[in-house]
Order: C-alpha cells, then sequence, then structure tokens
C-alpha cells in the first residue's frame, strides 16, 4: 500500500527537446553578432542542463535585456514557441527583437492583436514550426468573433516547445492565468523585472510556471557597466495650511487621502520646477503615478502626453516613438505599470 503527502513543492517540469523528433525543428538561430551578457548566460544555464529545458521565472532589471533571454532560449530549443505580452505595443517589440538578433524569418514570425489580425491558416499546418507572439487579452477573452476563434482553436489545437511570458508578475490574475490553459506547451519560461504583486498570488507562480531560476542584482549590473547609475532623492513637500487641513478631515477613505497627498498644490509646484529645469538641459522626463486620475491631471497641467491602461495601441505606439526618437517630445507621463516598455 502506497501513502501519498504533500510537500508544498511543485513537479518539475523539463522538456527533452534534443530528443522530440515529433515536433518540426525551427529555422531559428541567433545571428553571429549577438552577444549574450555573462549575467544573461548564466540565467540560461539555469533553465538549460543535460539536454533538457526546465521551467521557471528568470528575474532581471529594466533595461537588462530580459528579451535577449527569451529569445536566446527560442533559439535554443528550436520548436514553435508562442510569447505572452501585456499589450500591442510589447507584441511588436518582441517581433522586431527576433528579427534583430536572430535569423528567423519573417514568414516565420507571426503576430495576433487587436489590430492586427491573424488568418487560421497560418497555424493549421502544424508540421510548420512557427513564432506566435500575442497578448494574454487576446487569449483569456471569451467573446471573440469568428475568426479570432478560429485562431484560438488552432493555438489550441499546436504543441508548442516553448511559451514565453513577458511581464509573468500578471499571471497570477484570475483573467490572465486562463492562458495557460489554452496553449500547450512543454516548457514555460517567465520573464519580469518585478517579481511582485499588491495581493498574495505571487506565490502561485512556483506552481503556475516554475520555480525562480535566476534573479539578477540590479547594483551589480550597475556596477559592471551594464546599466546607468542611478542617483535617487527624496524632496518632501509641505502643504498648504488650508489644503492640509481639508485633508485631515478626508472621510473618503484611504485612496481619496492618498489622492490628495498626490495633488497637493507644493508637490505639483515642485514637479514643475524639476520638469522644466531638466527639459531646459535637454534630458528625457518620465512623470509616472499609480493614480489614473492623479497622471492624467498632472500631464494636462503640464500640457505634456500621457498613456495609461486606456490608451488606444496606435496613440501608445506613435507617443512612444516619439519620445524615444524625437527631440520635440522630452517629457512624458505613464501609469507606473507601463514604464518598462518606455525604458526597453
Amino acid at each position: 500500500m502506497f501513502f501519498s503527502q504533500p510537500i508544498g513543492l511543485p513537479l518539475l517540469e523539463e522538456y527533452d527537446f534534443y530528443s522530440d523528433t515529433t515536433n518540426a525543428r525551427l529555422a531559428i538561430a541567433l545571428k553571429p553578432s549577438t552577444r549574450v551578457r555573462d549575467y544573461q548566460e548564466k540565467a540560461l544555464r539555469k533553465m538549460f542542463g543535460n539536454g533538457r529545458a526546465r521551467s521557471g521565472t528568470v528575474v532581471l532589471p529594466c533595461g537588462a535585456g530580459k528579451t535577449l533571454v527569451g529569445v536566446t532560449a527560442a533559439s535554443t530549443v528550436r520548436k514553435s514557441c508562442v510569447v505572452l505580452c501585456t499589450n500591442g505595443t510589447a507584441v511588436q517589440q518582441w517581433k522586431d527583437q527576433f528579427k534583430l538578433w536572430t535569423t528567423l524569418a519573417d514568414t516565420d514570425i507571426v503576430c495576433f492583436t487587436a489590430l492586427t489580425k491573424l488568418s487560421p491558416q497560418c497555424l493549421s499546418d502544424a508540421s510548420k514550426p512557427v513564432v506566435l507572439i500575442t497578448t494574454y487579452s487576446m487569449l483569456a477573452q471569451t467573446k471573440r468573433s469568428d475568426l479570432s476563434a478560429a485562431v484560438v482553436e488552432g493555438i489550441q489545437s499546436r504543441e508548442w516547445g516553448l511559451m514565453l511570458l513577458d511581464e509573468v508578475h500578471v499571471v497570477p490574475a484570475a483573467t490572465f492565468r486562463k492562458v495557460l490553459s489554452v496553449c500547450h506547451a512543454h516548457c514555460k519560461l517567465g520573464l519580469t523585472a518585478t517579481l511582485v504583486r499588491e495581493d498574495d498570488k505571487i506565490g502561485d507562480l512556483t506552481w503556475l510556471i516554475g520555480p525562480k531560476l535566476f534573479e539578477a542584482n540590479w547594483l551589480d549590473l550597475t556596477r559592471a557597466g551594464h546599466l546607468a547609475r542611478v542617483r535617487c532623492e527624496e524632496v518632501r513637500c509641505a502643504m498648504p495650511r488650508e489644503f492640509f487641513r481639508e485633508y485631515l478631515r478626508c472621510t473618503g477613505g484611504a485612496r481619496q487621502k492618498r489622492l490628495l497627498g498626490i495633488l497637493n498644490p507644493a508637490k505639483f509646484r515642485a514637479c514643475e520646477l524639476l520638469l522644466r529645469r531638466h527639459e531646459a538641459a535637454g534630458d528625457k522626463i518620465l512623470v509616472f503615478s499609480d493614480d489614473v486620475f492623479a497622471l492624467k491631471t498632472y500631464a494636462q497641467r503640464l500640457n505634456i502626453p500621457y498613456i495609461y491602461g486606456d490608451t488606444k495601441e496606435q496613440e501608445r505606439s506613435r507617443v512612444f516613438s516619439s519620445f524615444r526618437h524625437s527631440a520635440t517630445v522630452n517629457t512624458l507621463a505613464v501609469r507606473m505599470a507601463k514604464v518598462a516598455h518606455v525604458l526597453i
């Protein structure tokens, strides 16, 4: 008689991709000019060993090259790969990175977003491996058009060698975790810069994806010259007497009181002063906030463009592109969750 006892640890998910002769080989390799940094190699060594790919999560700071780690993993497995992103802007960025770092042909990269409709025929031939780049929302939503439903059926029917999950900390949300049942992948690699959530669900990643394989310390990367040195300064702003009196009287709950603190007139004047000073120096400036109402208020009063969750994909791409490449748009207000896409 056998007895089982739970020990609170997930099953180790590994994929013997070298011995997989059932799934076709993807024609992908890193370009000779591609250089993988030492800490990226360490992360990949934690994932690959003995000819197998191990599922799990890699944590790297913004700007440290999480995308290249994912692209290199796909180039190592060389099987059909599905990449899940948080929005359409990230989808285009991943496509550009695959084209920049690998020899993958354009015909082997397919994108599926609200603006980029995909023909079901692109996935109908299971013997033709592809890299599919899409968003969590496209796979998680329940109401779909006939065309989108046919594409999702094609995704479900295929056998994926590797699943790359960008900003993997969003996966524990009830809406996004549904995608794991839509795509059947032998191996999953989660990528994030912030392995934290406001709720207590971040621990679910251990059994949804796998254990944390590697985490790089941003201070070590800064000392090695891989990241820019950062100077952090805290500016304390006193409230005007009348405003402070209303702040103390506030009975609208924690959020309203926090919002009053953000909209402190003295804080706004300090922000405006810093912004104008750095604009005069020709710097690129990000003004960010977790609160959408405060973000809009600051952006409208400072007369600067802003990005948040409801911003249309075309507008988001246009503003991001102008901020990165134009000398006329040097300041951008952005919700905190979107900052990573600006820094890529």
